[in-house]
């Protein structure tokens, strides 16, 4: 299955990923829009931030903490999109900035809080009147979706970043494009001036951040080290760092000074989608699609306790955070919605539990040769299979095999194999489907060598059923008028394990020749199907 969406071209696997996400499109519906009389009217707009259920994706404070700003919609395209205002002391909502046909993804306050800006997935910018709620301009430039926009310190600038490659600073004052800055080589996805105003960092699809001089509007600078799309970047309000996140799932800190890599910090399980400095500069909030918000010391770059779930509330992708000017709140906002909850106290985050060890695993060897005494035949598959057929006496079979890349060989395995093809469906070729392995044993040569003179010593053999009176042990005692055999337990795979000598060593390239014995009386107890595997440490590459 395969989706088309007009307008994503941001790797348009990951932005088509978006909405699978979200469960967004319906393949066959075609593109929706507002003046689609097929698309149903959005719901009253819920006068209380605990019962806004529509998507949140972007959230701003102003400076004075008295106004929170929320933008989003019924959805991430194309539908009506919503941008309000509420009162964080009781969560009341205060007032909209109504009238983008699709979601709005980006929503600023100036910081004098005479201005806000919105920008919508169409690619249409906003510009108000804050205190009045009031539309003082479209601005039209960019071709497709705006996804992040800026105000400069001082509030005369507005910087937007589009899909297009391009960011556009205006003219608050005038609304008039000051300048069009060709900023990457695909979307820009975050913008974000310094508090000196001097410096517009961008990130874009093509896993880059930039550093703008404003005045000049030339390239200053250029980040590198994320291994994906950015979709975040945020100052410091003491200039002094900048944060950067993106959908390689990790948050990087800069020096603004040198612009040199101050920390990775590396947790998430999902792309991180927002982040936001407390107001000290000392702690970092991050927020990720993986439903998790993460605090971490900007100092150290230690990952500290993050706030709790809501009690009763479903997991939910978060797709902004906002710490609050007081430093003791903060805005989450995510598909279900948002909510203003404490800031955590600086406490470490537990240290995750150490992984379970690794379970030993065997490694299949592909025979080079096989031999059989009797004159039997044995087909080699590409697994390493064996299957054997022809003639039908007491046999000897030799196997040769080289050690595959990898450590030392510590353990063989020997697996006798089920077959359509054997009676009883074996493993043995025996009427009734046993098996008799009369002995066991292995000879080794050097790396490159072309035979084997050595004689390598097995510690123990055991098997995971032993025939009363045939136990795997017999297999290694030299008497070859004992063995292991497997009756009544026929008709199922079966499995001898051996392990070397612990002065063995058997390094990769080592020539392997394995010998497999059948002396039972009536000439017919043979292994029909079997395949070898090794147990190394490390384990070999995967093929």
């Amino acid at each position: 299955m395969s989706f088309s969406v007009p307008g994503f071209h941001l790797r348009s696997h990951r932005l088509v990923r978006v909405a699978a996400i979200i469960g967004l499109l319906v393949v066959g519906s075609g593109r929706a829009s507002a003046q689609d009389p097929a698309t149903p009217a959005p719901p009253a707009p819920a006068a209380n931030l605990p019962a806004h259920t529509r998507w949140v994706i972007a959230a701003d404070y102003t400076t004075d903490g008295a106004q929170l700003l929320t933008s989003g919609g019924e959805s991430l395209l194309y539908r009506p999109g919503d941008a309000a205002i509420w009162n964080p002391a009781d969560g009341n909502r205060a007032g909209d900035l109504a009238g983008h046909p699709t979601a709005v993804w980006a929503i600023k306050a100036s910081n004098d809080g005479k201005l806000a800006a919105t920008a919508g997935y169409d690619g249409l910018v906003k510009l108000w009147d804050l205190p009045g709620r009031a539309l003082k301009a479209d601005l039209k430039k960019h071709k497709g979706w705006v996804r992040s926009l800026d105000f400069s310190p001082d509030g005369t600038k507005l910087a937007t970043a589009g899909e297009d490659g391009t960011v556009v600073v205006w003219d608050t004052g005038t609304n008039a494009e000051i300048r069009t800055i060709a900023a990457h080589g695909g979307p820009v996805t975050a913008v974000a001036f310094s508090p000196d105003g001097a410096t517009l960092a961008t990130g874009g699809g093509d896993k880059l951040v930039k550093l703008w001089d404003v005045a000049a509007g030339t390239e200053k600078g250029k980040l590198e080290g994320h291994a994906d799309t950015l979709w975040a970047v945020a100052y410091s309000p003491d200039g002094s760092k900048l944060a950067t996140a993106g959908a390689d799932r990790v948050v990087k800190l800069w020096n603004t000074a040198d612009s040199k890599e101050h920390g990775t910090l590396a947790g998430h399980k999902d792309w991180v989608t927002s982040v936001s400095f407390t107001p000290d500069n000392a702690r970092l909030a991050s927020a990720s699609l993986d439903g998790a918000v993460k605090f971490w010391d900007v100092a150290s770059k230690a990952e500290q306790k993050g706030p709790p779930p809501v009690e009763g509330a479903k997991p939910s992708s978060v797709w902004c955070v906002a710490v609050a000017p007081n430093g003791q709140t903060m805005f989450i906002g995510s598909h279900a919605g948002g909510r203003i909850v404490p800031v955590p106290s600086p406490e470490l985050a537990p240290v995750p539990p150490p992984p379970p060890p690794a379970v030993p695993a065997f490694a299949v060897v592909v025979p080079t040769e096989f031999k059989s005494a009797a004159g039997a035949t044995g087909a080699i598959a590409a697994d390493g299979i064996v299957l054997v057929t022809g003639s039908l006496a007491k046999d000897v079979y030799t196997i040769k095999a080289i050690v595959p890349p990898g450590g030392s060989v510590s353990a063989v395995k020997l697996e006798a194999l089920t077959d359509p093809s054997l009676p009883a469906m074996g493993p043995g070729r025996a009427g009734n489907g046993n098996v008799v392995v009369s002995r066991f044993a292995i000879q080794s040569g050097a790396p490159g060598s072309a035979d084997a003179p050595n004689v390598v010593k097995l510690a123990t053999a055991k098997a995971d059923f032993e025939q009363g009176g045939y136990p795997a042990a017999a297999t290694i005692d030299d008497n070859p008028e004992s063995g292991w055999a497997i009756a009544p337990e026929v008709g199922k795979d079966h499995a001898l394990t051996y392990e070397l000598a612990p002065e063995v060593a058997l390094p990769a390239g080592s020539v392997l020749l394995f010998t497999i014995e059948h002396q039972f009386a009536d000439g017919t107890h043979n292994l029909g199907k079997f395949r070898l595997s090794l147990l190394q440490s490390p384990l070999p590459p995967a093929p």
